[in-house]
């Protein structure tokens, strides 16, 4: 092994001894989403056997049914939410949240590979570290969702494709590329977003191969397996998909504009980095070919209105973005330094762009952790009322936060039942309390205040009292959590 190779081995090591221990610390200190616990019980029911359904009744996904999530869920139950259910039977969130962050670490990997390809330069280190400081692929691949599944499988076929291009055409390049096509369809089953991307990948391989090769080894196994899929998969809950479809359309003029601004503060830095990497004296053309390969991210924002697939889009793209961003960080080092002969300057400029990199990716990381609500306080309260708390109603409209309750308040003697309200009235109020019976409610303020204040004075008619104020931070601020006990 040479000095040159010891050395980026060195670095590569550090670089994933970095992305280890900032995911390592969301993994233990962040609190449990919503969204992590409806993948986990998605995933139990996958394991235990039942037929699923999606009648009528289950389009309602806020009506709390687990079916309902699973016909609504975009992408397959049996991929993320599976494996996330059996890594949750013996550790826990914690062994759940750890799948993720094996695949982001191999994933690193993989964009070096890919980097280091003639097509971007081989600049593969530099691609791994934007790839990592960019600090996006960190915070989710440390949350039990199925971005980092649909990235990695995604990346891999990426990685394929562009090295089974280096040498001449054999049969085993032949067995590589199908490789490709079935890791793409992997993706796209794990989260649906990564199919919108294929619009623009497929086309990608047809320039990168023969058209027949193209289309005999990656495109038409892709359509077979995906068209299998559809019809016994996706067809079935294409109406609680479909449903979730026109809720974002019917706000195509004003919410979605407003979630493509969001997309766009997520890849304004890559896209500018990648942007100066079309000027580099050789992988130029293919910084282009990443960009437009990462661009249906703003699509997506038009087609759910779903934050998750936001962000699965913005991973997936960041894949993409990261050798084209690496060879614009090598482009702007010698721009900065005028290609002056000494050894070390290129280098003091190029670490001095990946620092403000690196400072970028902590900020969006930060932002990140402001976006998940912090219902920890709430269920310790309820934790610690034992036998005395059996059944818990909430009341919320934010992102099914029962489920936090539920997975966490399960594992108490006897287990917690919990009942969820959405947007319900007086009379429903007055029903399920009579119907359910809880001891505790649990109220936020994600509503309006009039109608948070309207509901707190429903259940204190009904002879509950106030307990306990919490609050769960935003980014629309903090918000109230009021949990009340049935009598005094």
């Amino acid at each position: 092994m040479t000095g040159k190779a010891r050395r980026d081995t060195l670095l590569i090591a550090l670089i994933l001894v970095y992305g280890l221990a900032v995911m390592c610390w969301g993994l233990f200190k962040d609190p449990l989403a919503p969204d992590e616990a409806k993948n986990i019980f998605m995933g139990r029911h996958v394991m235990s056997g039942s037929a699923l359904s999606c009648p009528p009744p289950a389009y309602n996904t806020s009506a709390g049914e687990i079916e309902g999530l699973m016909c609504a869920y975009s992408g397959s139950v049996a991929v993320a939410p599976l494996a996330m259910a059996l890594a949750d039977i013996p550790a826990g969130i914690y062994g759940a949240r750890l799948i993720g962050a094996i695949l982001c670490l191999v994933l690193v990997v993989v964009v070096r590979r890919i980097g280091d390809t003639p097509f971007h330069g081989k600049h593969g280190l530099i691609a791994a570290t934007t790839f990592v400081f960019l600090g996006l692929p960190l915070q989710l691949s440390a949350s039990a969702n199925a971005s980092v599944f649909a990235a990695f499988f995604v990346g891999l076929s990426l990685m394929l494709v562009e090295e089974n291009t280096e040498s001449g055409w054999d049969k085993r390049q032949g067995v590589i590329l199908l490789a490709a096509s079935l890791s793409f369809a992997a993706a796209a089953m794990a989260s649906y977003v990564a199919a919108v991307f294929a619009a623009l990948f497929v086309p990608f391989v047809f320039l990168r191969y023969r058209f027949f090769t193209g289309s005999l080894f990656f495109f038409m196994p892709l359509m077979v397996v995906m068209t299998l899929y559809g019809y016994f998969a996706a067809y079935p809950a294409w109406p609680a998909l479909q449903n979730t479809l026109e809720l974002s359309l019917s706000g195509w003029v004003m919410i979605p504009s407003s979630r493509f601004v969001y997309v766009f503060g997520w890849l304004a830095m890559p896209y500018l980095l990648a942007t100066f990497g079309i000027f580099h004296e050789k992988g130029g053309k293919n910084s282009l070919f990443l960009m437009v390969l990462a661009s249906p991210a703003f699509l997506i924002p038009f087609l759910s209105s779903k934050t998750g697939d936001i962000h699965t889009a913005v991973f997936i793209s960041l894949v993409f973005l990261a050798p084209a961003a690496a060879l614009g960080v090598v482009h702007m080092g010698e721009l900065f330094s005028y290609n002056n002969e000494l050894s070390l300057v290129k280098p003091f400029f190029m670490t001095a762009i990946l620092t403000i990199i690196w400072v970028f990716g902590i900020q969006q990381i930060k932002e990140l952790k402001r976006e998940r609500p912090d219902l920890s306080a709430a269920v310790s309260f309820l934790h610690q009322k034992g036998a005395a708390c059996s059944t818990v109603l909430v009341d919320s409209d934010y992102g099914s936060p029962e489920y936090v309750y539920r997975y966490n308040l399960e594992k108490n003697t006897p287990p917690v039942r919990v009942v969820q309200i959405t947007r319900g009235d007086g009379k429903e109020r007055v029903d399920v309390v009579t119907s359910m019976r809880p001891d505790y409610v649990v109220i936020d303020d994600h509503h309006s205040i009039r109608s948070f204040n309207r509901a707190c004075s429903d259940y204190q008619a009904q002879g509950f009292t106030l307990a306990a104020t919490y609050q769960m931070s935003l980014p629309s601020g903090a918000k109230n959590i009021r949990i009340f006990k049935k009598g005094a």
